[in-house]
């Protein structure tokens, strides 16, 4: 494979500027901030961009105040809507598999590219399941904590979520948005997804 490395080829880069995803508030905030910047040398406003991405303003927003993070498989996306100057999954010459490297417009193209790993919980679990440590503390008590509400959902839950899919099929672009914005915002408060009383 010419001067790559073999021995490490696909491994994730040891040489990363930031981490993103569960439990990471400092890199989620300043990959925002990056994502921000780059929205605005594009020119875009925060609704133009939304927009283009299929995401609602708000959530959008709450992605470049580091209170989201948007997934490694919408990164192809935002480079193209932003027209940034980056590449997905790059392979290093090292060998190492580089999830996102991007150039920040503060830096101007001729500076180094911001290394950026994506982790999330099926990739932290995964990375446990083949012996490594989980990525944080913090991150593996909220885990715990989410397991205790998701691990056995009841039947009439299922039941239920079934019926909603169902009916998010037939609903407009519109009612989908305002209806992801409450979920969202739902979530975000803390609101138990479990909680099937309903005052009853």
């Amino acid at each position: 494979m010419g001067g790559v490395d073999e021995e490490k080829f696909g491994e994730e880069s040891p040489f990363v500027d930031l981490v993103v995803g569960p439990g990471r508030e400092a890199d989620n905030g300043r990959f925002g901030e990056l994502l921000e910047r780059l929205r605005w040398k594009a020119g875009l406003s925060r609704a133009d961009a939304a927009d283009e991405l299929g995401f609602s303003a708000e959530y959008l927003r709450l992605i470049e105040v580091g209170k989201r993070t948007p997934a490694l498989g919408q990164m192809r996306n935002f480079l193209g809507v932003y027209g940034a100057n980056g590449v997905v999954k790059r392979i290093s010459p090292a060998g190492y598999r580089q999830d996102l490297l991007v150039f920040d417009p503060l830096d101007g193209d001729d500076g180094d590219p911001v290394i950026v790993e994506f982790t999330s919980r099926i990739r932290e679990a995964r990375r446990r399941a083949l012996g490594g440590p989980p990525d944080e503390e913090d991150w593996q008590q909220d885990l715990d904590q989410r397991k205790r509400h998701y691990d056995r959902p009841s039947a009439s839950r299922a039941a239920e979520l079934g019926v909603v899919v169902s009916l998010l099929t037939r609903a407009d672009d519109s009612t989908i948005r305002k209806i992801r914005e409450m979920l969202e915002n739902e979530v975000a408060d803390g609101a138990d997804p479990q909680d099937d009383t309903n005052g009853e």
